[in-house]
């Protein structure tokens, strides 16, 4: 019988092979339409997470195997339930300073800043929002990056042809690559 420590010691190894271990491009797909639809349902925008992962094009069953710790559920067929955060990293492209970059956001709530902050960067540049709307993103980060809140700046960035060559939010493994 292996000690205490020998034990320990295994799972410990067991445990970073597991943390370590690479997905393919189709999970990392997979992986990415889960997001969306775990945030769509989070925004309200769809009454069930099954809703939800059948508009991205997902299902239940791979949300479960790729984000585990962000769903819940109370006993073996019982409902399932979105936790209100989680801390899954994701490749996103945002508006920073220096232009446009891909970066990781770590966490549901720099997922939700990113996709907030180009929202109504969009709708500033399209003048259905007033400019003053860029300050609440004033010292705010995204993976360590400072975005955009500078009217100038803003419209510089989109005369040099910057705003629309964005990807989507969330990049694919081909296009972060």
């Amino acid at each position: 019988m292996p000690s205490k420590k020998q034990r320990s010691s295994a799972k410990r190894k067991e445990k970073v092979d597991r943390k370590s271990r690479r997905l393919s491009t189709r999970q990392q797909e997979e992986r990415v339409r889960g997001l969306a639809a775990i945030n769509r349902y989070r925004r309200g925008d769809a009454k069930s997470l099954s809703a939800a992962a059948r508009t991205e094009g997902t299902t239940i069953r791979a949300i479960r195997t790729l984000l585990p710790a962000a769903i819940t559920q109370e006993r073996r067929g019982g409902r399932i339930r979105v936790k209100p955060s989680d801390r899954y990293s994701a490749k996103v492209q945002i508006l920073a300073d220096d232009g446009s970059l891909t970066t990781t956001a770590r966490g549901s709530r720099e997922r939700d800043l990113a996709g907030q902050h180009r929202a109504t960067f969009m709708r500033v540049l399209r003048g259905l929002e007033p400019k003053s709307a860029l300050e609440r993103y004033r010292g705010k980060k995204v993976g360590g990056h400072e975005l955009v809140s500078d009217y100038a700046q803003l419209v510089a960035l989109a005369k040099a042809g910057v705003v629309g060559q964005l990807e989507p939010l969330y990049l694919s493994p081909d296009v972060a690559a």
